[in-house]
C-alpha cells in the first residue's frame, strides 16, 4: 500500500511542490572473513570482522519495506514543514507525539502502528541524530570517526581493538554534493557555520566530542572531509589509568604531592597519546575545596571540581584586519589571573598564552597544561625558541614534565603509557624521575625512598614541613597505597575517586581547606 501525498495536512490547504524527497537507505552489514565481535547499538547491530587482509566495522540497520519507505518519506516531509525546532524539546517525546499526530493526519495509523519502531528509529536518526553516521556517534566503543572524502569508506578507531588501527566501515558518501550537504548540517548542529569563505571548522558537538571539518575543495582535496574525536561520557579517572598500567601508583603519588603544592606540570606527547586524559586524571587529585580555572580552544576537559571556572576561546571570522572580536587563549589566560583560582589549566599551550602560565606559576598559582613534543628536552628547546620565547629563568619555574605516548606491544596490542617523567632541577637541568621499562611493562622506580632522594622539588617541600627524607618517602608510600586501595575497591568512576580524595583531605586536615591568600 502506498500512502497518497494529497493526504498530507498542508496539501489539503494549498497544493505545494515537493522540493525535498526524503529517502533513507538502511545500512547492510558486510561481513568479510571471521567475525571478531558483534553487539547492538540501539536497534542497530554492529559486526567487527577480519578478512585476513584488513579489519572492518559494519553496521546493520533495521530493514524498511517499500511501504515503510513511503511512510518515512511522508513523515519526514511533514516534520520538515512543521517549523517547530526539535532541539528545544525532549527529542524522544516530541518525535513520539509527532509520529502519531502525523499518522492521524495521513490516515495511516494502522500502517504506522505496524512499523512504529523502525519508523521512529530512522526519524530520530535523521532529524535529531547524525544521519547515516549516527550509530558511530552513539557507539561508546568508538574513539574516532574519519571521513577523508566521498567514495571512500568512513573509518573508525575502536576502543576495544586499538591494535587494529583504523577499521573501514560500510558507510560511504557516494558523491561530493551529498557529503557537502552532510558536513554543513553536521557543523550546524554544533551552533556554527561552514562556508566557502571560511571552509573549515573546529567545534564541539552537544555530546562534547571534537569536530574538525572542511567544506568542498577550497582547502581539502578532493572535497569535503570531517573527523569526530569522541571523548568518553565520563572521563577516565586516576583509578582507570592505574588499572590499565598507564601510570604507576608511585608516579601518581609523586604528581599528587606536586599538584598539592601548586607545582607547574607539563604533560607532553604526540597526538592521541593520552595527554588530555592524563590531565583530567591529575586534576582529580587536587583538593576538592580549591578553585580551578580551565582555558581551552575547544572544551574537552571534564572535571569533578565544584569550584570550576571554564573558559574557551572564540574566533569571530570577521572581515576586520585586526580580528578585534577574537578571544584567544592568551586573552583568557590573562583573564584567569583576575578570577583568583588556585590552579590554572590550559588545555593545550602552543602560543603566547604559555608565558601567562609561567607568570601564574611565579605568583603562586598551580599550573597544568599539555604540550606537543616528542621528549622533555625537545619541549624545553621549543619553548625557548621563537615564537614562544620563554626565557631560561622562566623555564626553571616548571616543576615537572610527564611524557605520554601510544605504544604497540610485542603481542600486537596497543596501550598508552607514561614513558618518562623528568623534574626541572635547581639549575634548570632535567632530573630523570620515572621511566617506563618496555621489557617488564613497568614504570620504574617502584621504591618511594629513591624518589624522595632524587626529587629536588619534593625535598624543598619536605624542608618547609620539617620532614626528613625518610618521612617524605613514607608520605609518598602512603599516598601510593591509598590510590592502590581505590583501584582494589573498584571505585574507578570519576565521582567515586573525587569522593575518595575528598575523604583523604578531610581526614588529613580535619576538613580545613582554607585557601592561601595571594
Amino acid at each position: 500500500m502506498k500512502i497518497p501525498t494529497a493526504k498530507l495536512p498542508f496539501a489539503t490547504k494549498k497544493p505545494r511542490s515537493r522540493p525535498f524527497t526524503f529517502r533513507t537507505r538502511p545500512l547492510t552489514a558486510v561481513i568479510l572473513g571471521t567475525i571478531i565481535d558483534e553487539y547492538d547499538v540501539g536497534m542497530a547491530h554492529v559486526i567487527v570482522s577480519d578478512s585476513g587482509e584488513k579489519h572492518t566495522y559494519s553496521v546493520q540497520e533495521p530493514p524498511l519495506s517499500e511501504t515503510e519507505q513511503d511512510l518515512y518519506s511522508l513523515l519526514m516531509e511533514s516534520l520538515y514543514y512543521s517549523l517547530k525546532p526539535i532541539e528545544t524539546e525532549d527529542p524522544t517525546a516530541y518525535v513520539d507525539q509527532f509520529i502519531w499526530q502525523a499518522a492521524e493526519d495521513l490516515g495511516a495509523v494502522e500502517e504506522v502502528k505496524r512499523s512504529y519502531n523502525s519508523l521512529k528509529y530512522y526519524i530520530m536518526r535523521d532529524s535529531v541524530g547524525y544521519g547515516v553516521v549516527d550509530v558511530l556517534v552513539r557507539d561508546d566503543d568508538i574513539e574516532e570517526i574519519s571521513c577523508e572524502g566521498f567514495g571512500v569508506p568512513l573509518a573508525v578507531v575502536h576502543r576495544r581493538y586499538p591494535q587494529f588501527d583504523w577499521l573501514d566501515t560500510n558507510i560511504v558518501f557516494d558523491d561530493e554534493e551529498t557529503l557537502k550537504k552532510y558536513v554543513q548540517r553536521l557543523v550546524q548542529k554544533t551552533g556554527k557555520a561552514i562556508t566557502t569563505s571560511v571552509p573549515f571548522v573546529d567545534a564541539v558537538t552537544r555530546e562534547n566530542h571534537r569536530l574538525a571539518a572542511t567544506l568542498s575543495n577550497e582547502i581539502s582535496l578532493p572535497g569535503s572531509t570531517f573527523d569526530i574525536r569522541k571523548f568518553p561520557k565520563e572521563p577516565l579517572s586516576i583509578g582507570h589509568l592505574l588499572a590499565a598500567r598507564t601510570i604507576s601508583a608511585l608516579l601518581a603519588a609523586y604528581y599528587w604531592m606536586i599538584m598539592e603544592e601548586k607545582g607547574f606540570v607539563l604533560v607532553i606527547g604526540p597526538t592521541a597519546s593520552g595527554k588530555t586524559t592524563t590531565m583530567n586524571a591529575l586534576i582529580t587529585l587536587i583538593n576538592p575545596g580549591l578553585k580551578i580555572a580551565t582555558v581551552e580552544e575547544t572544551p574537552e576537559l571534564l572535571i569533578p571540581q565544584e569550584h570550576w571556572e571554564r573558559l574557551h576561546s572564540r574566533t569571530s571570522y570577521s572581515a576586520t584586519a585586526d580580528n578585534r572580536y577574537d578571544v584567544d587563549l592568551f586573552d583568557l589566560a590573562k583573564l584567569t589571573l583576575r578570577l583568583r583560582p588556585d590552579y590554572i589549566v590550559v588545555g593545550e599551550a602552543r602560543g603566547e598564552e604559555i608565558s601567562t602560565l609561567f607568570q601564574a606559576a611565579s605568583t603562586g598559582h598551580g599550573a597544568l597544561s599539555s604540550f606537543h613534543a616528542d621528549s622533555p628536552e625537545a619541549a624545553l628547546v621549543r619553548m625557548a625558541a621563537p615564537p614562544l620565547n620563554v626565557g631560561t629563568a622562566s623555564l626553571m619555574l616548571m616543576w615537572s614534565l610527564l611524557m605520554m605516548n601510544r605504544i604497540r606491544m610485542n603481542d600486537g596490542s596497543v596501550v598508552r603509557r607514561a614513558l618518562v617523567s623528568k623534574e626541572v632541577g635547581m639549575k634548570g637541568e632535567l632530573i630523570d624521575m620515572f621511566r617506563w621499562s618496555p621489557k617488564e611493562d613497568t614504570i620504574l622506580p617502584a621504591d618511594p625512598l629513591e624518589i624522595a632522594q632524587k626529587s629536588y622539588r619534593l625535598q624543598a617541600v619536605a624542608a618547609l614541613k620539617g620532614w626528613s627524607v625518610d618521612a617524605l618517602a613514607a608520605e609518598l608510600a602512603g599516598r601510593a597505597k591509598y590510590l592502590s586501595n581505590i583501584v582494589r575497591s573498584g571505585a574507578y568512576k570519576y565521582a567515586d575517586v573525587s569522593a575518595a580524595i575528598h575523604r583523604f583531605y578531610r581526614e588529613k586536615y580535619g576538613g580545613h581547606t582554607t585557601k592561601i591568600s595571594d
